[in-house]
């Protein structure tokens, strides 16, 4: 099975796709395999691009060319650091609710709850004048980790008298997202309406499960701010049903050298098996016919299964 990959948790997707996409000619290290598309999102290791076709495909940097690298790591330094207000986005909440933030990938955050003067405080702070993802997030995450019962905010006050001024806290797995006030929270998946669990949760399994390095949940990270701009984008053009489902591709383009008249490159997808915690992914492989490409994958990546199979021109 093929090494998953590295970054810092903490980057952010370098500009929002609508705002500044980069149209461009890319090619892989070994300038064999060459495409077209929009950058954007970039990382020092990882750079997302929009195909002609409207197609999401995450490349490997180090994996292109040098000057792709280099236009990369320009594009990257580049980038404001931070993000205008008007960036942020509305996302609906399963009770049909809106709240407004932006997606900064998968994370953990704690929190903490207690009751105090006759009222709940989460984080030290009265709930009461907290935004609306708290007031409806809270019960949900107090019912899923200590008392079941709980299905309202009475419910929770009730809950909250049993504490007897004693704090309790709990760690939040989810998507991380920075509100509109500026507070960074963790929102458990089932929080999301369908439409935007289905966008959202494409890295998640990969990102949670426990033989997950750092460096891999850093890549689905940058991978979800990805999908949840491009969401967005989709939704201002009135198009997000059409293309809600999209997946982002991984493209490994790894090649030895094709001797001319020899042998064919082939660009074979490769889909996860049964708990195999990753994504699709596309591999380019050198080869004589598909059925040579297809076995010759299939060895190299055992934790996938060869799909569909198509011929590269040079």
């Amino acid at each position: 099975m093929p090494s998953r990959f590295a970054l810092v948790v903490a980057i952010a997707l370098s500009c929002l796709p609508w705002q500044c996409a980069i149209a461009r000619e890319w090619s892989d290290a070994t300038g064999k395999h060459k495409f077209s598309g929009d950058l954007i999102a970039a990382s020092a290791e990882t750079a997302v691009v929009r195909g002609k076709r409207g197609n999401l495909e995450a490349y490997i940097v180090s994996q292109l060319s040098e000057t792709d690298q280099a236009f990369i790591k320009e594009y990257i330094a580049q980038q404001p650091e931070a993000f205008a207000p008007e960036e942020m986005h509305t996302w609906t909440g399963r009770e049909g609710f809106k709240f407004r933030g932006r997606v900064k990938g998968y994370g953990s955050k704690e929190i903490s709850v207690d009751y105090d003067n006759g009222g709940i405080r989460v984080n030290k702070n009265r709930i009461a004048g907290l935004d609306e993802i708290y007031r409806k997030m809270i019960p949900r995450i107090v019912a899923e980790f200590d008392d079941e019962s709980v299905k309202s905010e009475q419910d929770l006050r009730l809950w909250g008298r049993k504490l007897r001024g004693k704090e309790k806290s709990f760690t939040v797995d989810g998507v991380m997202m920075q509100l509109s006030n500026g507070d960074e929270i963790a929102v458990p998946l089932f929080m999301f309406s369908e439409p935007e669990q289905r966008v959202l949760k494409e890295g998640w399994q990969t990102w949670k499960a426990e033989s997950t390095q750092e460096e891999e949940k850093a890549r689905e990270s940058l991978l979800a701010q990805a999908s949840a701009a491009e969401y967005q984008r989709d939704k201002a053009n009135e198009a997000a049903e059409a293309k809600i489902d999209r997946q982002i591709q991984l493209m490994q383009l790894g090649m030895m050298a094709v001797n001319s008249g020899m042998t064919n490159v082939w660009q074979v997808q490769m889909l996860p098996r049964p708990g195999v915690q990753a994504r699709p992914m596309v591999v380019v492989i050198p080869a004589g016919n598909s059925g040579q490409a297809s076995s010759m994958a299939a060895q190299k990546y055992p934790g996938f299964v060869p799909g569909a199979i198509r011929q590269m021109n040079y």
